[in-house]
Order: C-alpha cells, then structure tokens, then sequence
C-alpha cells in the first residue's frame, strides 16, 4: 500500500494549501514570500504542474509542489533559461528546451521527508519526455527564519551543480542547481522475449484487462506462440525490480511484421503513409495497379444553396424539363392512347389523368430532383479510382516477398500492463518496440469493433491517428490506428518566423488539400463536381490573410501578431536542421469580457488580464496532435500568453486550427439573457497602420468558442458503447449532457484541468438531417435578415437549439446515414443498408413531431413526394424549394393545403404568404381539438394558444386565406401509377361530413410522437 496519495492540486485545496504554509515544522525551498499574500493569490501564477500530497493513513495534507518549463527567476527573461545555463553552468548532461522542467517550489511536513521523492515520480510519470527536474537555489543572504529554504532531503536524490564562478575560498555563496536525473530516479525497466514458462503471468495480466482474448485463443496460447518459434512474431516482456530486488513483470507486448499490406491498400486511405512501404527512392521498382474506393463528401457549398439545386436540375434530366404550356411532354405521350379514329388521341380517364398531366413536370421536380435531397448518394460520393502500388524491387521477384521485404510497418497486437503500473510509463513500452524494429518507421494498431478497448490501449493511443477506412464489401472491418517514429522521438520545438519560412507556411496551408488542386493557376481544378461552386474560396481568403500577417510581423517590430513555425527533430539544433511541421499565428485577446453574454466562463480571473491570446491560425502535422501540451507549453514560454482562445465563426469565413480537438469548448449559457441581434462596435482605439481582420460580433449565436488554459489535460467519456437511432431535440440535448459531462456552476474541472471529451457514441439518422441542421450557406432571397428567417430560425429551447449553432457535435459523435432495416439484440448490433454497427446500449430516440397517420397506407411506404412535414431543417429546405418549383411552373393554377391548428402551422403559413404564395391559392384546413380545461390544455401542449390563434385566424380570413375548422384528416388519394397526392379527404367533426380538396403541396402539421414503425 502506497503511504501517499499524489494528485493534482485544485481550487478547492487553496485552504488546506494556506493552512500548510503557515503550520509549523515544514521544510520549504523556492521562494515563499508570496504565498503569504493570502489564498486567493496561490493559484494566479502560471505553473505547468501543481502537486499535492495527502498522507493516506490520515488524509492529511502534507505536501505541495510547483514545477514549470522556465525558472521562477524575475530577472530573467522566460525564453533564455538556456543560454543562461550553457554561459553560467558547465553542465554532464545534454538540456534542452523539451527535456527539463524546473522545480521551483517545495513544501511538506518534515517527518513526512520521503514524500519528495513520491512527488518527484509522479511529475515524471506525467511527462514521458522529461529527464531532469531542476531546483534554482539562491545564494545565501540574512533574513528571518520562516523564509529559509532548506535543500538537504533534495539534495540526496540529486546532483548540485555550482556556476563557472563558483570558488570553495573566495567566492563560495553563489546560486546553485539541484538536478534529479529521471534514469536514476525511477524504478529501471528491462526488457526480454518472452519464455514460455512466462504463460501463466502472461495470461493473469490479460485476465484483468483482455479476459476475450484469452476466451478466443485459450489458456496456453502464449507458450504455443513461443514454442512455434514464428519468425515475423515477437513477444516480449517488460520487467521491474520490486523493494526486495525481485524482478516482477509490467508490461507484454505482442509485435508482429506478418501484415497483409495490399488488405490494408485496399481498405484503407493509405496513402499519406506511403502506403506503409520504404520509397523507392530513384531504385528499380516493382508496382501493382488496383482499383480502389472511397467516398468524398459533398461540400457544404455544394448541398443545398441555390447554385446547387440547379446543377442537380442541371445534370438529374438532360436538357431540363419542359414546361406545361410548351407542350405535350416526352414522358406524357406513353401513357396516351391513340384511336384508330382520324388518329385523334383518347384519355381512357380524362377527369383525373389530365390533372396529373398539368402537373407532370412539377411531380417529375419533387420526384427525381429534390427527393434527392434525402438520399446518402447525394451527400456521400462513392468513386473508384485506380493506383498504382509501388515498392522497391530487392532480391526477391514482384509478388508478397518482395512487398515483406518493402515494409515499412509492423504490427502492435497487444500491450497489457500490470494493474498497478503507472500507465503513463507505458510511453517508454512505445520507445521499445520502435527499437525492436529499427528498419521500419510506422507501428500499426488495431481495434475490434467487437471488443471494449482495454486501459492499456486507450493509454497508447494517444499516440496514434485514425486511419479512415474504403467502402468494402466486408462487414465489421477493424479499427486501424498508426503512428509514426518521430511521434515518438522526435522533438517539437517553435521557432520565430523568418522570411524563409513565408513559403513552408504556404505549403501547410494547402496541406489539406489535393495535389491536383494545389496549383494557383489552375482554373477547372479548384472546382467541386457541383460546378458553380469553388471549394477553394475559404482557402484562399485565409491564405490572403496569412500574407498579410506575416507580412506585418517581417517588417513592422511592434506588430501584434506573433507567428512562430512548428518543427521536429533535436531541438538543440539549429532551426533549419529541423523540419516544418505546422505553424501558429496568435495576438493578444481583447473581447474577453463580451464572451460572458453567451458562455459560461468564470468572472473572477483578473490575473489573466492582459495574459490572454487569440489563435488566428494553426497548421500541424496530424502525427503530432500528441504534443499539443508541448506546443501550448513552448508557445507561453516565448508569448508570455496563458490563456488561449480560438474563435471558430460558424457563418463567417473559417480559419484552421488543427489542435482544436486538443482544446476544451466553452460551454453556451442554457439562458440566453441578452438580445440576440447587435451591430458590431468599432475599435476607435486600434491604429489604422494595424491590419484590419473583421472583428466577430460576439452578440449573435454564431461561434465556436475553443480554450486552453495550458491546464493538464483530463478525459472524459463514457464506459460503453452507445447507439442512438434519430437526430431529434432529445438526441441533441442528450448527447449535449454527455459532451460537457465535465461542466458544472463552479467550474470544478474547467478551472484545474483542460478538459477533453471522448464518446463511444453513434447516431443513425436518415441523410441529409445532420448536414442541413449545421448548414450556415443557405440564405433566403426573400429575407433580408436570414437570422431571422423561418428556413433558418429554429424554434427550439436555447440548449438544443445551441447544439447547431454553438457546438458542433460531429466533433465527438460519430453519424452515419441510413435506414435501419435490423436490430439484432441478441448479438447487439444494429444493420443498416451498408453497415453493421455494434453496441452496448440501444436508444431509440426517433420520435417525430408531426405524423401523418393514414390507416390504409402502410408502415413502411415512402411518404408521397408533394407531402411536407416539418420535423427537421432539412424539410424546411425542400419546403422553400418546392414552393419555388411550384410558383415557376403553375405560377396561376396552384393549390397549398395545409393541415393543423398549432403555432407551428401559422409559422408555417407566414413563411409562405412571405415567399410568394398567393393567399387566394391557399387551403388552410384545422383538426377538432379535445379541450379541457384551461390549466391542463397549457400543460399538455405549450405551442397551441386558443386565444392566440383565433386573432391569427382572422388576420388569415382578411388575407383572402380558405379556413376550414374541425376537419379531421382521413385519407389521401395517390395517381395511379405515381406517388403524388391528386387530392386529400377530411371528415368533419362531429357531422362525419366528408370533404375533398384538390392540391399539388400539402403540409401537414398532424402531431406525432414515435415512428409507427417502431411500435410493431
């Protein structure tokens, strides 16, 4: 049993942290003075780690640590602790920048003296990459007793290091450096292949974390793999040397270089890893052609803008449609007969037919064009293309042996480690395998959608990347993850832009973007396949703005950007010996306080005045997305910021930040208290020799706020796998508990640690709901404030309808489009049309305001194409566009029926007299409502308002609109060969009197709850 408990220290120990302080009989180094201003001020300076120790017999606290990247030295500048080591100190050990914090204040109880090494090794478990903590001691000088540091339990665990100047005669009270080397310290770790006779342990470990991998492969599978001496197999394990100098086993690792690299071609995007062989390198070569898919989704711009339902009326019927009056249509005359009688054509049934003939191009519009809008075709593009797999040719001839012998990838199996080993050590399990394959750059991971992912394996992933998986004809295909070598020894640094660097920076810009499109001169190539639409504008306009920024950094001195180049390699090297990774553009953070009108952040923050940044831009290799810590770290060290913001305009031109995923959300107010439409207030302060970039308005519900207050990172997810089937107000409200899981009134977790989000959450909803609830392109020509606008107003409380605006959950939520056509429950999976999806829990959450019920219709038909029910967005934006089809073809003739008595339906009914829908051509038929009383009627149902209503009634009635009350709906008559509604049937209440309406749109607004479909 451990005597300590070590943790991070919180806000909410600030008086047992004051109280220590002052107790008596405490040991103390680094300056106190201080921590005696009171215990509010303890936790204002910026410290990369703040340690605490409680005594685990009593729970008592008895110590407190701080530890930084620079020194607590005022004098010195926080970007030259370096240079002032390498002048001053003649040190045995390579420091750098990465390899070293400073230990800069200790204090603990001094019959409690081992706890500073307990301390000491929980730092550097924390940070893999750290060798040596540094205490600065100051030299002596007179002053009380309760100021006198005391370095002795310090200084047997470490080597002291005196200046250049130091003389043991003449000059022996100088500053000195304690450092604590971590490969001294910490327990030593070996590792050895495994044996056979290692089973038994082996498998006891995999019993805690893997109990199904040792139900798959049996109890002595270990002992069978070693005795079968594969030679492309390599177990190892990792052992530790317990208190009575035993050596015990930590860590198993399972390494394989049998791997099928043509599967993983096919299946997977592999290109960007060179599709895991070595380059040729201008050797001879041997190369493969294959054919294979991927899906490329449809451009925002390209979804549901005006431009883009007319290139999809462009290229669904060739040469467009023709109108009713140009005449007979081509897809009419089949379905005439023509009489032998003077050749005259006969309609076998003219009364009915004729009226579907006039509206013929209208059905065929609703049928063939925007139906498509519900089709995962036209958000999901499925290609095929053909590539070529080249891999250097060696001594063996094309085929699988030379391809084994051009690997550039192996194969992590498994990692397990013993419950009580601190997991962030398994960093240096990752340093192992990469040195038991020296030849080959990549390690490749693998995840069975079948099988919960251990500890040990979400520890290790941090390392590696996603790979996106092909469209393949084989279910459940696992989860691939990569890393590459540099992940793991290479060193992220930052480094000051220089005119040379102008053209790296560029390059990252357009790193995101394919190659054929890369090139400025090209015309046709920057185009999506929706032609009208340039991909490249949002790129381009932030690479105007980058020019502009790096142009005032290089030549104005007082510029107030800062823009440094991200690279990788030995640190201690010049900045030209270390390769361009990313870059990051950031400038001091003035609209801190407009922040609190519609996010929840803490008020009492007054030391971070001035303290605060804004990201611009950020570019980084998506290998390096581990290091986000080190890149924040490094990037406070030069700038002197600590609190990072990144503003992410949803509506607004988009710039990048590829460490957004590595930032904490700030959470929008559930109460809006403010009013949503302000203009934006000029900064009369600003020079005007200063770049004018467009300041945000703060005001308006249209931005992602991201943070970091350079915190250590916390992750937060949840335990099982969920599947969530609908994407209603309840789904969004629910998955937005589950997000910010972390969030509370009193900033608890926001304020100590920057906190991350990581579901196992899938939604299945049908195509195009996700894609038109986060569309920010449209705009409604006939609304000159699209805000307000009822295509884009949503009607909903603040904290769902936020979930769109001011959170984007496509961030944690994984969506797939389709139609469930199978739960199996037994097995624990749901089918769709191209996918198997496991989970742990199920949730239904598919119920829909409004349902047309129709008894003769059955459950699983297609609803006809001119029947509109608003539920989502996306309904909103066929609406528009069926309206707009209908003014253009039958601009005099028309019918809009609308059905319901709700305020939804007048909403409904005010867009349409808004956009050109004639009063006179409208039929507004009302349900008979069950009242009760007053009371219960406003519980029951809070969007029905009686008294309400009948004003709007006659507001309608004086428009010229057609009102038929107490109507219920019983059923719709279809054509008889097509699914377009020729007329709708009501039946009064309570006379049963039937009445019939003619229409070619018809809204209903008929409440529903739960799809029928899934009440069987």
């Amino acid at each position: 049993m451990n005597q300590f408990q070590i943790r991070l220290a919180q806000a909410g120990d600030q008086d047992g942290l004051n109280k220590l302080i002052r107790s008596p009989g405490v040991k103390w180094f680094g300056n106190i003075r201080p921590k005696f201003r009171g215990k509010d001020s303890l936790f204002h300076s910026y410290q990369t780690y703040r340690i605490l120790a409680l005594c685990t017999e009593s729970s008592a606290l008895v110590a407190y640590a701080e530890f930084r990247n620079y020194p607590s030295i005022a004098a010195l500048p926080t970007d030259c602790w370096l240079e002032w080591l390498s002048t001053r100190y003649c040190l045995s050990m390579s420091i750098s920048w990465l390899n070293a914090l400073f230990f800069n204040f200790c204090i603990y109880k001094s019959e409690h003296s081992t706890v500073l090494v307990e301390i000491i090794k929980d730092v550097l478990y924390r940070e893999s990459r750290v060798w040596f903590l540094i205490a600065v001691r100051s030299p002596y000088m007179p002053q009380p007793i309760h100021f006198v540091e005391t370095f002795d339990d310090l200084e047997k665990i470490s080597k002291v290091f005196y200046p250049l100047e130091y003389s043991m005669d003449k000059n022996n009270n100088t500053q000195s450096l304690y450092i604590v080397d971590r490969f001294v310290l910490l327990p030593r770790i070996s590792y050895r292949k495994a044996l056979a006779e290692d089973n038994d342990d082996i498998i006891a470990m995999q019993e805690v974390e893997n109990p199904e991998m040792r139900e798959e492969l049996g109890d002595y599978y270990i002992a069978e793999e070693v005795m079968g001496q594969n030679p492309k197999s390599m177990l190892v394990v990792a052992e530790t040397i317990n208190q009575s100098e035993q050596s015990e086993m930590a860590i198993f690792l399972w390494l394989s270089s049998d791997i099928d690299i043509l599967f993983y071609v096919r299946n997977y995007q592999m290109e960007q890893f060179g599709n895991l062989v070595k380059p040729a390198d201008g050797r001879s070569f041997h190369y493969e052609t294959m054919t294979v898919s991927s899906v490329q989704r449809r451009a925002e711009a390209s979804m549901f803008t005006a431009d883009a339902l007319e290139d999809l009326d462009a290229v669904t019927i060739l040469g467009g449609l023709q109108r009713v009056d140009s005449g007979m249509s081509v897809a009419s005359l089949g379905k005439m007969k023509v009489s032998s009688i003077g050749g005259t054509i006969v309609d076998t049934n003219v009364a009915n037919e004729n009226k579907f003939y006039m509206r013929e191009c209208l059905y065929s519009k609703f049928k063939y064009i925007l139906e498509k809008l519900h089709s995962t075709d036209y958000y999901l593009r499925h290609e095929q293309s053909v590539i070529n797999f080249i891999y250097p040719a060696g001594t063996e001839p094309a085929g699988p042996a030379a391809m084994a012998a051009a690997s550039n990838v192996f194969l992590l199996r498994c990692i397990v480690a013993r419950p009580d080993f601190p997991l962030p050590r398994l960093f240096n399990a990752m340093v192992a395998i990469f040195s038991a394959y020296p030849d080959r750059d990549y390690c490749m991971m693998l995840m069975s959608v079948k099988y919960r992912a251990s500890k040990s394996y979400l520890e290790v992933m941090q390392y590696f990347m996603p790979v996106a998986s092909r469209p393949s004809s084989l279910s459940s295909l696992d989860d691939v993850f990569i890393t590459h070598r540099s992940t793991i020894f290479g060193e992220i640094s930052l480094y000051k832009l220089e005119k040379e660097d102008v053209a790296h920076v560029h390059n990252l810009a357009l790193g995101n973007l394919p190659s054929s499109t890369q090139t400025p001169n090209s015309s046709s190539s920057s185009f999506s396949y929706c032609s009208k639409v340039n991909e490249r504008e949002e790129l381009e306009h932030e690479l105007h703005v980058l020019d502009a920024i790096m142009k005032d950094v290089l030549e104005n001195e007082f510029s107030e950007f800062a823009v440094f180049t991200i690279r990788c390699g030995i640190s201690t090297r010049s900045v030209r010996e270390n390769t361009a990774i990313g870059f990051v553009i950031v400038r001091e953070f003035h609209n801190h306080d407009k922040l609190f009108e519609h996010y929840h952040l803490p008020r009492q923050e007054y030391q971070l005045n001035r303290r605060r940044a804004e990201i611009i831009s950020l570019r980084l290799h998506p290998l390096f997305l581990v290091s986000a810590g080190l890149i924040f770290r490094d990037l406070a060290r030069k700038t002197s910021f600590y609190d990072y913001y990144f503003i992410h305009s949803v509506d607004g031109y988009k710039y990048s930040n590829d460490l957004k995923k590595m930032m904490m959300v700030v959470e929008p107010k559930p109460i809006k208290k403010v009013p949503v439409f302000t203009r934006v207030q000029a900064d009369h302060k600003k020079p005007r020799k200063k770049l004018n970039l467009p300041p945000p308005n703060f005001s308006r519900d249209n931005m992602i706020i991201y943070r970091h207050k350079l915190n250590p990172v916390k992750w937060f997810t949840n335990s099982q796998k969920l599947v969530i089937i609908g994407f209603s107000a309840v789904t969004k409200a629910f998955l937005r508990q589950l997000v910010f899981q972390w969030n509370s009134k009193d900033h608890k977790n926001s304020e100590n640690f920057t906190c991350l989000t990581r579901l196992q959450v899938t939604v299945i909803c049908r195509a195009g709901i996700v894609e038109a609830d986060y569309d920010s392109l449209f705009k409604c020509p006939y609304c000159t404030n699209s805000q307000g606008c009822y295509l884009s107003y949503r009607n909903e409380s603040c904290y769902v309808r936020d979930c769109c605006t001011r959170i984007d959950l496509r961030s944690w939520v994984h969506f797939v489009p389709g139609k469930v056509e199978k739960v199996d429950r037994d097995k624990k999976f749901v089918k769709l049309d191209s996918c198997e999806i496991y989970y742990d829990k199920l949730l239904l959450m598919c119920d829909r305001l409004f349902v047309l019920r129709c008894i003769d219709v059955p459950v699983y038909s297609r609803r006809p194409c001119n029947l509109v029910e608003i539920n989502f967005r996306l309904n909103k934006f066929l609406l528009f566009y069926k309206v707009r089809a209908l003014l253009e073809d039958m601009p005099r003739t028309y019918l809009v029926l609308v059905y319901g008595n709700n305020l939804h339906t007048y909403e409904c009914i005010a867009f349409l007299i808004g956009h050109g829908v004639d009063c006179s051509r409208m039929v507004f038929v009302q349900p008979h409502r069950i009242t009760g009383r007053d009371a219960d009627m406003k519980e029951k149902c809070p969007y029905w308002d009686k008294n309400l209503q009948m004003i709007m009634d006659d507001i309608l009635v004086e428009k010229g609109v057609n009102i038929f009350t107490d109507y219920d709906f019983h059923h719709y008559n279809l054509h008889k060969s097509t699914d377009f509604i020729m007329e709708v049937i009501f039946q009064h209440f309570p006379t049963q009197k039937q009445m019939t309406f003619e229409c070619d749109l018809f809204i209903s607004f008929q409440e529903g709850h739960l799809h029928q479909r899934h009440k069987q």
